[in-house]
Order: C-alpha cells, then sequence, then structure tokens
C-alpha cells in the first residue's frame, strides 16, 4: 500500500486565518531572557508563585529558578538518576503544587530512568529557601516503573483544580522508526490482577490521573470494570496539558504525519489512537499494524509504504461507543497533495504537522480579543497558533491564527497572571523551518533560551479601524495585485500566506502609495495578504484564480 497524500490545501481553506481583515492585532516586544544557550535542553517551564520562571534541563536533570529580569540561574536540584540517551528521555515534567505558598511548597517531577530497563518515576520534592537560595529536597517517590522508552514518552505534568495529579505517557513510538515491530499500546487496559501487582505494562497512550501519594483515586473511570490510574486512553503523543477556569483539561497531541490535534480530556474517553488521527474522516491515514507481521524484524521499515502481508485499518472501522473526536485537527487533509512538492526541500517540511509541544491558556482581560483562548507552540514551523474558546469552553470559535514566528523550536509556554507578557521556552538544538514553511531554517535563532513577549500598551488603547488604511485590488485577482497604502506614513512590510501559513511572496520597505505584486507565479486558491508597519498589522483575505 503506497502512502496517501496528506496535504490537500482545500481542506484549509475554511480553518486558519482570521476571516476578518480589518481588525488590528496586539503588538509585541521581543526579547531574549538570557544569552544564548544560557539552558542547556529545557524542557519544562513554569511561572512561579515566587516571580521566578522555573526550568527543567532534560537531560541534565536540573530544576532552575531564573530569574525574568536578570537571567541570573538558581540550580535548586541536580538528581543523578535522571537518564536520558535521546530527544525525548530525561526529566521532563514539572508541576508546582496548588497550595504552594499556603504550606504546601511541594514541587513534582517526571524522569526517565533505568533499573535493569528504562522507567519513568514521578517523585515530590519539598521547595526550601535560605538567603535567596533555593533547593528542592526530600524526594519522595509517589509511583514508579512507568514504561518509558527512546521515543514518545510525553511526560507533561500538572496539578489539577481538584488537587489530583494529571502526567501523560505517549505510546513510546511503537509502530514506528526504530520501535516498527512494537505493538501500539494505547488501546490496551490493565487487569485487575495487574493493578494489584502495580504492574503499569499497559499504561501508554494514556493520560493518568493519580493523588498526590502516587495512588488511584477513588473516583477514576472504571475501564472494563478494573479502576486504575488511567484517566483516558487511545493517545499517542501528548505534550501538552493544561487546565482552564472553567475546569476543563485541554491537550495537544502530536500526529503522525498530519493530523495534530487539540483534545479535551474527559474522564473514560477513547481518543483513537492507533485507529483514528485527528477527526474520523477516513482522510489522510490508515493504520498499518506494523507489529502483525510474522516476520517484522526482518522487514526493513518504511514509513511510506505497508508491506502487503501487514494488518490494514480505515479509521471508519474503529467503532468503540467512548470514542471522543477533537476539538480541533492541525490540520485536517484530504488525500490529493503529494509530499514530493517541489516547493519543499524535503517531504518532512510538506507534512502539514506542526509538532506541537505544549499547550497553554490564556484567560486575561489585558487582550480582550484573546480571551479563552488555547495556545499551542510548535517545534517544527516556531510559531504559535491560537484557538478561541466559545463561552462554555467545549468548541472553538472562528479560525486559527499564527503569532511569534522566528525561527526556533518553541518548547513550552506560559503566560504572565497580569496578561500582558508571554514566556516561551526554546529547545537549545533540532530542525524548524524558514518562514515560508518550504525548507530549514540554517540555524536556531534564540536555542536554549527563553523567549518574553511583552504587550505594548499603546495597541490595547486602539479601537478596531474599520476603515481600513490599506486596501488591495482587484480581489479576485489572476495576474497581479495593487496594494494601496492611505495616510499612514513610514514603511511597510506586505506578506502573502498561503492558508497552510507559509509565507509565499514579502515585499519589505514600501515607501510609495500604490505598489503591485505580480501573482502569476502563484497557484490559483485562497491566501492572505497581510501587511505590517509601526502602527499595526491588517489583513485582507485574497482569492486568486
Amino acid at each position: 500500500m503506497q502512502r496517501r497524500n496528506v496535504y490537500g490545501l482545500l481542506p484549509f481553506l475554511l480553518g486558519l486565518f482570521v476571516n476578518s481583515a480589518l481588525a488590528q492585532e496586539p503588538q509585541f516586544n521581543m526579547n531574549a531572557v538570557g544569552a544564548n544557550n544560557f539552558l542547556e535542553s529545557p524542557w519544562d517551564l513554569e511561572y512561579g508563585p515566587d516571580g521566578y520562571l522555573w526550568v527543567t534541563e532534560r537531560e541534565k536533570g536540573i530544576v532552575l529558578r531564573v530569574n525574568p529580569e536578570t537571567a541570573e540561574r538558581d540550580e535548586l536540584v541536580d538528581i543523578e538518576e535522571v537518564y536520558s540517551s535521546s530527544r525525548q528521555e530525561g526529566l521532563l515534567g514539572m508541576a508546582l503544587d496548588k497550595n504552594f505558598e499556603l504550606g504546601s511548597p511541594y514541587v513534582y517531577l517526571s524522569y526517565t530512568y533505568l533499573d535493569g530497563e528504562k522507567y519513568q518515576r514521578l517523585v515530590r520534592y519539598t521547595y526550601e529557601i535560605t538567603a535567596g537560595n533555593g533547593t528542592l529536597s526530600y524526594p519522595i517517590t509517589i509511583l514508579e516503573k512507568l514504561p518509558a522508552s527512546n521515543d514518545h514518552n510525553s511526560g507533561r505534568l500538572i496539578v489539577g483544580p481538584d488537587g489530583k495529579l494529571y502526567y501523560t505517557i505517549g505510546d513510546l513510538g511503537a509502530n514506528q522508526n526504530r520501535n516498527y515491530c512494537n505493538l501500539v499500546l494505547s488501546q490496551n487496559l490493565p487487569s485487575q490482577e495487574e493493578v494489584d501487582q502495580q504492574n503499569w505494562t499497559n499504561y501508554p497512550g494514556k493520560v493518568l490521573r493519580l493523588n498526590t501519594d502516587g495512588s488511584i483515586p477513588d473516583d477514576n473511570p472504571p475501564l472494563n470494570g478494573v479502576r486504575s490510574h488511567i484517566f483516558s486512553y487511545g493517545h499517542r503523543n501528548a505534550q501538552g496539558i493544561v487546565f482552564g477556569a472553567n475546569g476543563l483539561l485541554y491537550s495537544d497531541e502530536h500526529g503522525p504525519n498530519t493530523d495534530d490535534e487539540v483534545n479535551i480530556i474527559y474522564a473514560g474517553k477513547n481518543y483513537g489512537w492507533p485507529f483514528v488521527v485527528g477527526f474520523r474522516d477516513d482522510q489522510a491515514y490508515d493504520y498499518c499494524n506494523w507489529s502483525s507481521l510474522e516476520n517484522c524484524s526482518s522487514v526493513g521499515y518504511d514509513g511510506d509504504v505497508c508491506p502487503d502481508n501487514a494488518d490494514v485499518f480505515e479509521e471508519s472501522e474503529f467503532t468503540e461507543a467512548n470514542y471522543q473526536e477533537p476539538l480541533a485537527s492541525m490540520f485536517a487533509v484530504g488525500d490529493d497533495y503529494n509530499f514530493d512538492d517541489p516547493r519543499c526541500s524535503s517531504s518532512w517540511f510538506c507534512r502539514p504537522n506542526v509538532a506541537p509541544s505544549s499547550i497553554g491558556i490564556y484567560e486575561s482581560d489585558a487582550i480582550p480579543s484573546w480571551k479563552n483562548s488555547l495556545l499551542v507552540t510548535s517545534l517544527k514551523r516556531g510559531q504559535i497558533y491560537r484557538y478561541q474558546l466559545d463561552e462554555s469552553g467545549t468548541s472553538i470559535m472562528g479560525d486559527t491564527t499564527i503569532h511569534f514566528y522566528s525561527a526556533n523550536r518553541y518548547r513550552d509556554v506560559v503566560v504572565h497572571p497580569d496578561g500582558k507578557t508571554i514566556f516561551f521556552l526554546t529547545d537549545d538544538s533540532g530542525r524548524t523551518s524558514t518562514a515560508d514553511g518550504l525548507s530549514q531554517a540554517s540555524s536556531l535563532r534564540n536555542p536554549g533560551n527563553i523567549l518574553q513577549f511583552s504587550l505594548l500598551e499603546t495597541t490595547t488603547s486602539q479601537s478596531v479601524d474599520l476603515n481600513s488604511p490599506v486596501k488591495v485590488y482587484p480581489n479576485p485577482s489572476s495576474q497581479h495585485i495593487r496594494i494601496a497604502y492611505e495616510n499612514l506614513p513610514g514603511s511597510y512590510e506586505a506578506e502573502l500566506v498561503e492558508v497552510t501559513g507559509r509565507v509565499i511572496k514579502r515585499v519589505s520597505y514600501i515607501t510609495s502609495r500604490i505598489q503591485e505584486v505580480s501573482t502569476q507565479d502563484i497557484s490559483p486558491g485562497v491566501y492572505i495578504l497581510r501587511v505590517t508597519s509601526a502602527r499595526g498589522t491588517w489583513q485582507e483575505r485574497l482569492i486568486l484564480k
């Protein structure tokens, strides 16, 4: 079976950019908190109640407090047991107790370690500070011998409003790459005997919910008649979880080549992996079960071709009654795209997956148009995807908007309590794309750093300009467009943006009142013309025919 084409453009047309062309976006000033590479393999970022940024360094097993104004590092603990031999192993998730300042200065950490085999462990530390220097001491293991791998450990950790710990375990990279003969366990559920024996073999591909002492909550959902730590299942690689003020738990999840997901995590629900990715629409994905091959290890792995004698499933064949569709698919596509698009320097850049590494929630009044938005970080695209939630928080309003592009891999995101500053943690190495999304950036701009995007106060007091000073015509167009700038001094930058988010044409330092731009070399479709000046940003939907 040949690989199905997974990146058709048509399904994007209703779901990617803001429909309003005239609304002015808030403007931010970006500063790096520290020098490049002042953090090594950073993975988790938290905004502490002490006003410091808390960071885990994955490979070294170090937890830091970072002063956001001076970048001064305060090393809290160096965990010797941490084992890391790949980019998805080591010290991963971190969570501060919900009563951190009220007599429970506890910090929860997750990491991979060796004990004959590779495992994951959850540990509680107590935070103490003396003469301005902090320490994490008195470690108490609350859950161990959780399955681990060289891939897809997930490892995101959070304390819920109910005081319970929530933890994500990925599918351990089964059915792909060097783990291609391993069975995906995301649909497997433990027996009562396994739970009684503390055998967590069937925990991969799950979101766990546990008491802070590691025990199983009495109100966890019984699955197949068995109550365990498992809260939800059928996950691939959920690297981001966040609670809203409404009490709902949101998550993002890596897709294989397409259909990265944004989910609401409900108790006892099945999210479909490996039988379904994104929506159950029989588009862009079939489950090829490599582990079903009798001679799997002797068959060379090829992610583009499924062997003839392997078991294959269409998404519609998955009919579990407790199946839960995602809140959003990033991005739901059809079968009509050619992975070998000549515009892309490699097929990796043509895949529609964005590698969502974490998720945050914006609930402040500081930017009214952003209130109740999910913020999804991208490793692959170096930008943030914002999803506006409705009042109930259970569906998405309008289109996806994209912000903060830079040649970086955004690993984690936190919002300052005042809503005026957003912090992003960046990887210290790895691949990310250029602004047009077609090829690899020559280098990371701010590796191993924390980026601080601060709201420019002048933009918050400006009203939406319903009489935009930027006009584009003709629209629709086939040969060229003209961009007219009225009553705006200075220079501008105009970008023609494909619905995938790729910038396909850029005109910088425009000073003339009318600028003509040829569109003869651009494929027909729906695009966004984005014009940026010191005064603001304007967007216009453009149809080329």
